[in-house]
């Protein structure tokens, strides 16, 4: 059975670890205020030693070549523990979430065409049939789906693909005709 898997190049990663980076320093930036309360002064101090500790593996593993970014999902689990530890559970349930949405925003965007339809594999997971199509082209690296409700998606495939444009418009055409 002939398919194609198709990867979509993500050039949002940048910004989407900015706002992580900022939310991060945020968070840090509370706790270090709220170190000198007493009434909060250890358990702000076990966030700061527990996400230094986390940035310091991150650090050596990026070093170390065995991950690439410094900073991941699970980091957002720290400050969440924190707020738990203040009793602040409406801010430590905002922590998981971010770390949920950042999760999903630095997934792989992965289109699969089968014979039978055109699977979005991503989050959220979404079917097309080829019927709800007027065409589909791979031209310069940029995939094109033209659907007939006049919805248009465009999108630039990730470089490390090695796709010949030629088979899959081919392919393309056949299961549209």
């Amino acid at each position: 059975m002939q398919q194609f898997e198709i990867f979509i190049k993500n050039d949002k990663k940048k910004f989407y670890n900015n706002i992580a980076w900022i939310y991060l320093f945020l968070n840090f930036a509370v706790f270090i205020f709220l170190v000198f309360f007493d009434a909060y002064h250890y358990p702000a101090l076990a966030f700061i030693l527990a996400l230094a500790l986390y940035l310091l593996m991150r650090w050596y593993l990026v070093r170390t070549n065995k991950v690439s970014h410094l900073i991941d999902e699970f980091v957002f689990f720290i400050p969440a523990a924190g707020w738990l530890g203040l009793h602040n559970y409406f801010i430590a349930i905002g922590c998981i979430l971010m770390g949920i949405l950042y999760k999903l925003s630095l997934q792989k965007l992965q289109f699969v065409f089968t014979r039978e339809k055109i699977l979005k594999a991503n989050f959220p997971k979404k079917e097309f049939a080829w019927n709800e199509l007027n065409n589909v082209i791979l031209k310069d690296r940029i995939l094109t789906l033209d659907f007939k409700n006049n919805k248009l998606l465009q999108a630039e495939i990730e470089e490390s693909q090695d796709i010949s444009e030629a088979t899959f418009n081919s392919f393309a055409q056949s299961q549209l005709g």
